[in-house]
Parts: structure tokens; sequence; C-alpha cells
């Protein structure tokens, strides 16, 4: 079995060293992935290992850090190529978004506008002179020759008929 002790008295050693090991092997992992949950997984990972191999349990401890260093490296490098291939990706997904805000937007400004042409004349005067000019309602009563009140009603039955328009 070159070297290995598999009999219940040397898995037991085994398992010695890997419990004695186990912080420096966290240590040494988290060196390389910058993260404690990773590596305990790694570590983790590295006894799983050791448990389906045949290592000569002599040399445990150089080979379970082998094992630990060599899971890190392939973790690191895997998570250094996701990244860059995400980041390649993320210019075409702000820009297919943006492009999705803006037929959104033109759809909603088609609505919008659709909306207020068919609106009465005068609640479509009301309505431009307060939210477009600034106007308020006093003013515009004054233009439109209608009380404060009036004014009122007028700009907010255009803001329900948008807001229907919008929920469409």
């Amino acid at each position: 079995m070159s070297g290995a002790d598999r009999s219940p008295r040397g898995r037991r050693a085994d398992l010695d060293v890997f419990v004695t090991e186990r912080e420096s092997l966290i240590a040494l992992a988290r060196s390389f992935v910058r993260s404690t949950a990773v590596a305990e997984e790694l570590v983790q990972d590295s006894w799983l290992r050791w448990q389906r191999s045949q290592y000569c349990s002599a040399k445990a401890r150089p080979i379970f850090r082998t094992i630990v260093a060599n899971l890190a490296r392939d973790w690191w490098r895997r998570e250094r190529r996701e990244r860059a291939v995400l980041d390649s990706l993320a210019p075409h997904a702000e820009s297919a978004i943006a492009t999705d805000r803006v037929v959104i937007a033109r759809s909603d400004l088609a609505r919008v506008l659709a909306t207020l042409e068919a609106l009465p004349p005068r609640t479509r005067t009301a309505f431009r002179l307060s939210w477009q000019d600034g106007l308020g309602y006093a003013e515009i009563g004054r233009r439109l020759g209608v009380s404060k009140a009036r004014v009122h009603q007028l700009v907010h039955r255009a803001l329900v008929e948008l807001a229907l328009s919008l929920d469409d």
C-alpha cells in the first residue's frame, strides 16, 4: 500500500495529525484565498482527499500542507478566471440594461404624450402651465379665467389620467 497504514490505528494517527495541524492549514489556505470560510472549506476538502488516497501516514504533515496549498491555488485561479469573465460581461450587461431602460422610457413617454393629447384643452393647458412652466394655481386661474380650486381639479385630473395610462 505504498507506506499507507489503513488500519484503524493508522487512520486515527492521520486524524490526529489533521486535527493538530488544522489551524495552521486554515491559515495557509487563508493566505491564498483571503477568506476564513473558504479556507475552512478547502482544509475540509483536503481531509476528504486524504481519505480517498493512499498517502504515507509518516509524511502526513507536509502532504496535508501540499494538498491545502494546491487546493487554495486552484481556487484562486478559478476565482480570477470567473472574475475576468464577469468583468468582461459587465459592459455588455450595463448596455443591455441601458437599452432596456431606453425602450421602456420611450414607451412610457409615448403613452404620456398620447394621454396629454387626449385631455380636454383646458385640462392640458392647466397641467402644462403648472408642471412645465412652474406657475402657481392662482396665476393659472387668472390666465384661464377660472378659480384656484378649479385649476387644482384640472391639474389633478391630468395627473390621474397620466397615472392610469402608465399603470396599463
